[in-house]
């Protein structure tokens, strides 16, 4: 992290009352303690805008206080992860046996802090890939949605035709215009127990359907009504 110059300087800090008596030494002391107050600020300020850019590609709602302390220090490894690789290619410039030692030292930290960084996404639920398989199970989901939804249509609107001597199931039918006086003529061919055919014919006209559903609706579970 770039240190940055805190505004003060020796000369300064004598004209404010209460330092005018300090010796040199101790002014070193006040500039410093000044840098470390600026640099604490200026890394919150680090963490809080990565926190910020994780919020824009995850959802982080409904967190607890252990995974608020894990999304902070996930927040802490991307940082340090950064500033890692710009050490790395920084250092990749040099051309010297001691630089070497420096860039693998640097890239086996950078391999811990990727690991540290994945275990942290893990425990936090908030991988690439369960993002995915979230996306992947809603779109299941919203396809079984309409598969219900179009079933729950279809047994609406369909009208269900039964011989009104054995109750066989002849047709299920869709009118399009039911309170048009559409008639529908049905034999039914049903094999009884005595071995015989049922053979009754029935007529059924679209509008006394309406409301109802079928021709018999004392057999008609209650579910299809």
């Amino acid at each position: 992290m770039p240190r940055q110059k805190t505004g003060y300087n020796k000369t300064s800090l004598k004209n404010l009352p209460q330092y005018k008596d300090l010796d040199e030494d101790e002014l070193d002391i006040v500039i410093a303690e000044h840098q470390a107050e600026m640099d604490v600020e200026i890394f919150e300020n680090l963490i809080a805008n990565r926190i910020k850019s994780f919020e824009n590609d995850y959802d982080l709602s409904d967190m607890k206080i252990n995974d608020l302390m894990a999304l902070r220090a996930l927040a802490q490894a991307a940082i340090a992860l950064d500033e890692l690789e710009l050490l790395i290619f920084t250092e990749r410039k040099k051309t010297s046996l001691d630089n070497i030692t420096i860039i693998e030292k640097l890239g086996r930290a950078s391999s811990d802090l990727r690991s540290d960084i994945s275990k942290l996404q893990n425990d936090l639920n908030i991988t690439r890939k369960t993002r995915k398989g979230d996306r992947e199970d809603s779109i299941q989901a919203y396809i079984e949605k309409l598969k219900g939804q179009a079933k729950e249509f279809y047994e609406q609107k369909m009208s269900y035709i039964f011989c009104d001597k054995c109750n066989m199931l002849l047709a299920t039918i869709w009118f399009l215009y039911p309170d048009e006086d559409n008639i529908i003529s049905l034999t039914c061919h049903r094999e009884l127990e005595d071995g015989s055919i049922c053979n009754n014919k029935i007529k059924v006209m679209s509008k006394n359907l309406i409301g109802i559903g079928t021709n018999k609706p004392e057999i008609l579970p209650e579910v299809m009504r």
